[in-house]
């Protein structure tokens, strides 16, 4: 009866995908395809080769093969952490409505339903973390004197075992049910035990065994196979459990992720955000952190809902705000030390805590009627939202800032804040409300275009606002400049920021021609 029931399981399935590709335009697909292909391949090629990065010696090659794994694993801990969390709240498998509907409601076998989705979820999550892997690998051989080869052979590697092992532990704990309490005192455990390592300069933590992988182009340290063990039995062992995943979850996130995907498809990234948000449960808190004091008339109206409102941002909300902050920090460190394409991945995440420094503003544009009904300027009263985001971002670019005092020498980067930080907070906090102001992608607006730019003009329109933030950061691979020259780095950025300043003056302008979308 089993071997029936198996077997019904598996024709479904095949039938299920017969009807998936026979709708699928495969020139369409390979085109798209083959415009990521060459977009990413260009990307890594101007990263790799055209910008310029300095070579350490070989003090500094034994310098990083000695103190690197702490750090790295740091890196690792995170990402298994958050698998962890994922799984504490019925991720990570996505299944789709039917599947839940039909197919785990059955009487046949939860784990065989759910033994190919995982498998597939584990495969992609391979997939990605060895490309991403690859890359880190080339950009390190740029700065190492190592193989390239190997770099990137072992950065793959070390990708795919972290994907494997964040997507394992998230099984594992969605497949025994655990509550998400738990889930986060295991997470906070996990980033703990890395960060101690961290901190007291060894690498005893199982995510720093798995970070000596990739340094082996450096040195070999047979270490490095226990953490590839650990994270090949976190895969086998959430892989054994998967049958426990709750019902209730995979129906809740069955929904949602059709809905996300569906917002995704429209590029409609307020609904994207809002989507995601409901996935991790995330909440507004009942009571503000604070109150603010009372005001004496009507004074600054928009300013103090805006400020009561962001009051009311949840613990993860605020921890997110703080490790962006961090991780924007580490990168420009890491910049200023010579690797500049790190440049980029500050101005990534100083651009996604901007999109939740922008609520205000995102809350105001959810509800076009009333925005339109004030006796305001539709757009002036956008900008009159900016005020609390900016303050918001103001305090995680100090958190930058602090971060990169630490890496770096304090009598450079405390001029260099106080120069930049005002200008690259206000590029952030523009890139996302023009963000979240846009809306949904209007046909009209490639319609008129030639056919064969009309997705260029799609990229164009979802890649200008990080692209802000990324170049408000310029100035100071500027000043770093500066100081090998032997010159002052906080005049040299100032003048330089000023190019960035007029950037973020056109995106203002343009937010402040913004009108409500639905009427």
């Amino acid at each position: 009866m089993n071997g029936d029931r198996g077997a019904a399981l598996a024709d479904l399935g095949r039938a299920r995908r017969h009807h998936r590709l026979a709708t699928v335009d495969w020139f369409d697909s390979f085109y798209h395809a083959y415009l990521t292909a060459l977009g990413v391949g260009v990307a890594i090629i101007v990263g790799s080769t055209y910008i310029p990065d300095e070579e350490l010696t070989a003090a500094g090659a034994a310098l990083v093969a000695r103190e690197g794994p702490a750090p790295v694993g740091l890196g690792i801990a995170v990402l298994v952490a958050l698998g962890l969390r994922s799984g504490g709240r019925g991720g990570p498998l996505s299944l789709e409505a039917p599947t839940v509907a039909h197919v785990l409601l059955a009487p046949v076998d939860r784990s065989a339903a759910l033994r190919a989705p995982a498998v597939r979820q584990l495969r992609f999550g391979a997939y990605a973390g060895a490309l991403v892997g690859g890359v880190a690998g080339l950009l390190a051989a740029r700065r190492l004197p190592i193989d390239p080869y190997a770099s990137v052979l072992c950065g793959a590697m070390t990708g795919a075992l972290v994907a494997l092992g964040a997507v394992g532990a998230a099984l594992v704990v969605s497949g025994r049910r655990a509550s998400p309490a738990a889930a986060n005192l295991v997470a906070l455990a996990v980033v703990g035990v890395a960060v101690a390592d961290l901190v007291a300069g060894t690498a005893l933590a199982p995510s720093s065994a798995l970070a000596r992988l990739a340094l082996w182009p450096l040195t070999f340290e047979p270490v490095a196979l226990a953490g590839v063990a650990l994270a090949l039995g976190l895969a086998a062992l959430g892989l054994a459990g998967v049958g426990g995943t709750s019902l209730e979850a995979a129906r809740r996130r069955a929904g949602l992720v059709s809905e996300l995907r569906f917002a995704v498809t429209l590029q409609d990234l307020r609904t994207v955000v809002l989507l995601r948000r409901r996935l991790a449960q995330e909440r507004p808190r009942g009571r503000p952190w604070f109150r603010l004091p009372a005001s004496r008339g009507n004074r600054l109206p928009v300013l103090r809902r805006d400020l009561a409102g962001i009051l009311r941002f949840p613990a993860t909300r605020v921890l997110r705000l703080i490790v962006l902050g961090v991780v924007a920090g580490l990168a420009l460190g890491a910049a200023w030390a010579g690797t500049s394409t790190l440049v980029v991945l500050a101005g990534v995440a100083l651009y996604v805590a901007a999109l939740d420094a922008v609520e205000p503003l995102a809350q105001e544009v959810d509800h076009p009627d009333r925005w339109a009904g004030f006796p305001l300027d539709a757009g002036g009263l956008l900008l009159r939202h900016l005020g609390a985001s900016v303050v918001v971002v103001v305090a995680v670019a100090a958190v930058t800032a602090g971060t990169a005092a630490a890496l770096g020498p304090a009598s450079v980067v405390v001029p260099l804040a106080i120069t930049l930080v005002l200008p690259v907070s206000l590029a952030a906090t523009a890139a996302a409300a023009a963000s979240t102001s846009q809306g949904l992608a209007q046909p009209k607006a490639t319609s008129s275009a030639v056919p064969e730019f009309a997705g260029m003009a799609l990229v164009l329109r979802n890649a200008w606002p990080p692209a802000l933030v990324v170049v408000s950061l310029l100035p100071v691979l500027a000043a770093r400049g500066a100081v090998a020259d032997g010159l002052s780095p906080a005049p040299v950025a100032a003048a330089t920021a000023s190019i960035p300043v007029l950037f973020t003056g056109i995106a203002l302008l343009w937010l402040s021609q913004r009108a409500p979308a639905r009427l």
